[in-house]
């Protein structure tokens, strides 16, 4: 194309030049296969012998193409070794997003194993010890469920909440069959976070899910539990059910809630609860950098 060009140019103008065929040879160097560069610039050689051959083969045809060569060559060089660097840095690319899926995907599946070792010991202790056993199961599967959704984005790992968030209600759902019929929506605009962000946002919202499975319908009374995240100026997090409420100073006592008011503070948020009628709605406003 570019020696078409140049053929052209010369055509119209009837000045002689070679300045079109040198990006000719670069980008064929560059986009094509391996000697595309050589063979662009035998090419571009033959043009320019063209259109600057005047009839006869002095010095003044001689020197320019001479020179024209060694540029051409020179071109075709750089180019090619531009490529093969180009290559070997996507390989490189390529090698290390494996190897962090890879790296992934086996602590995933050590944090289920020792989730399962958890359970496993529940089953040989009393009703307490039991319980707080499988809440710290249930917290480890939380940990490993970061790992089935995280998103490897250039220099970073970052999490798709809206499935993440689905995943870690369900799960809770499904380690704690409340009785009664009660449902669950998850609310999420499309949003990436960090992953230690995500797991933060998770393991709040694995809290204040169980709080409200354990606590909000007693009776197996029904109800359902509202699960909200979005993000503008900072993230907010909000989850609400339309159960008892809550009792006064209950949110400060337990292992759960502290670990809620850690991880607010570690997202350098806030934290408030709101009687609701009925019900309770907690929301978590945190700005992590």
């Amino acid at each position: 194309m570019c020696a078409v060009l140049q053929i052209a140019l010369q055509m119209e103008t009837g000045a002689p030049g070679y300045f079109l065929l040198l990006p000719g040879v670069f980008l064929s160097g560059l986009i094509f296969d391996r000697g595309s560069g050589i063979f662009a610039a035998i090419i571009a050689i033959a043009v320019g012998a063209y259109v600057t051959y005047a009839g006869h083969l002095g010095i003044d045809f001689l020197a320019p193409n001479a020179l024209f060569v060694i540029t051409a060559a020179g071109t075709a060089t750089i180019a090619e070794f531009q490529r093969a660097e180009l290559r070997r840095v996507m390989l490189a690319d390529k090698t290390k997003t494996v190897l962090l899926q890879e790296m992934a995907h086996r602590t995933k599946n050590n944090l289920a194993i020792l989730g399962g070792m958890i359970r496993l010991e529940a089953r040989h202790g009393g009703p307490e010890v039991a319980a707080a056993l499988e809440a710290t199961a249930r917290r480890v599967q939380v940990m490993a469920e970061v790992y089935d959704h995280l998103l490897l984005k250039e220099d970073s790992r970052s999490v798709n909440m809206r499935y993440f968030l689905n995943d870690v209600v369900e799960k809770v759902f499904h380690s704690l069959a409340p009785s009664g019929p009660v449902a669950f929506q998850v609310v999420c605009d499309d949003i990436d976070l960090p992953n230690n962000h995500a797991l933060a946002i998770g393991m709040i919202t694995n809290e204040l899910v169980t709080n409200s499975l354990k606590y909000a319908f007693p009776a197996d009374s029904p109800g359902h539990i509202v699960v909200s995240l979005s993000k503008g100026d900072g993230i907010e997090l909000s989850t609400s059910d339309n159960g008892v409420g809550l009792r006064e100073g209950a949110h400060s006592g337990g292992l759960g809630s502290r670990i809620v008011l850690l991880l607010t503070e570690q997202l350098e948020g806030e934290i408030t609860y709101e009687q609701l009628d009925p019900g309770l709605l907690v929301r978590v406003r945190a700005h992590p950098r």
